[in-house]
């Protein structure tokens, strides 16, 4: 299939008609919809319903939503891959979900580097979810996350085990700062403390909610090894008594993958992991 079919069908949906898809792609208004219709024929099914108002996706077409995104997404990883750098015959891609990044997945990569210099590394940071896909799609070699799902053909190994802990900055300890560390975390955590389900301050991302709460005060959950250090200064201190969670670090990689590079970089991953490093030391500074 033409990936311009795929490219125009979400671009339709994004712009909520044919007349600004013709505008956004600067083609003609005939040329959007002769490529829907070879895409209708193509797949044997209408994806859209016209009407005054603009385009609506018919079942099929919503069905064909998250389709369409995977051949772009596929197509865009290709495009960026190929060709190898020169110098280098072998690529790696390694995925990571933000809160990995540093130092667990910069470490990897820094090992990787000096250990295997004739390949070259590409280095994806997502959510759990869409890494996983990107696994599923043979887009990415391996992955780094805390939530995996146990999808068919993939290999899942935990890492590291960690925990998410309620600390307290010791010189302002309000308000209760809720951090969303996942569907897991959200039902263990409304259960355990059903007065703390709506905090009046909340964070999507651990590092900035940390950052704020060791600036401005606060308390909430952390995981145990990047606070360690604000807890061994006496900036935190450790709630006694406070529920704790499971959070462990998991590698994801396809069962079907075969290679020597992928399982040296492995071994590489496991070597890492064992070492010292200092978990808080993430920052936004540029």
């Amino acid at each position: 299939m033409d990936i311009d079919l795929a490219r125009t069908f979400l671009e339709i949906i994004r712009s909520g008609s044919f007349i600004a898809t013709a505008e956004r792609l600067h083609v003609t208004q005939t040329a959007v919809t002769a490529r829907v219709r070879s895409l209708e024929t193509q797949l044997g099914c209408r994806l859209f319903v016209r009407n005054r108002a603009g385009a609506r996706l018919t079942g099929d077409g919503e069905r064909f939503v998250a389709y369409a995104t995977q051949l772009v997404q596929t197509w865009e990883t290709a495009r960026r891959d190929l060709p190898l750098p020169r110098g280098h015959d072998k690529l790696l891609s390694l995925g990571a979900e933000v809160s990995l990044c540093n130092p667990l997945m910069l470490a990897w990569v820094q090992r990787l580097r000096q250990v295997m210099p004739e390949h070259a590394f590409r280095s994806e940071v997502a959510s759990g979810d869409e890494l996983q896909k990107q696994l599923d799609l043979g887009a990415l070699d391996a992955a780094l996350v805390h939530q995996p799902e146990y999808w068919p053909g993939l290999q899942v190994e935990q890492l590291l085990e960690e925990k998410l802990i309620q600390v307290v900055q010791t010189v302002n300890p309000e308000p209760y700062i809720y951090v969303d560390w996942g569907p897991a975390f959200r039902r263990q955590h409304d259960l355990a403390l059903p007065g703390h389900i709506r905090a009046e301050l909340s964070f999507s991302l651990g590092p900035l909610a940390l950052q704020y709460l060791v600036q401005y005060g606060g308390r909430g959950y952390f995981r145990t090894r990047v606070v360690q250090r604000y807890l061994d200064e006496g900036i935190l201190k450790r709630v006694e008594q406070a529920p704790e969670f499971s959070y462990p670090i998991y590698l994801v990689y396809s069962r079907a993958a075969q290679s020597p590079a992928l399982f040296k970089a492995i071994e590489q991953l496991r070597d890492v992991a064992e070492d010292d490093y200092d978990w808080s030391r993430w920052t936004y500074e540029i």
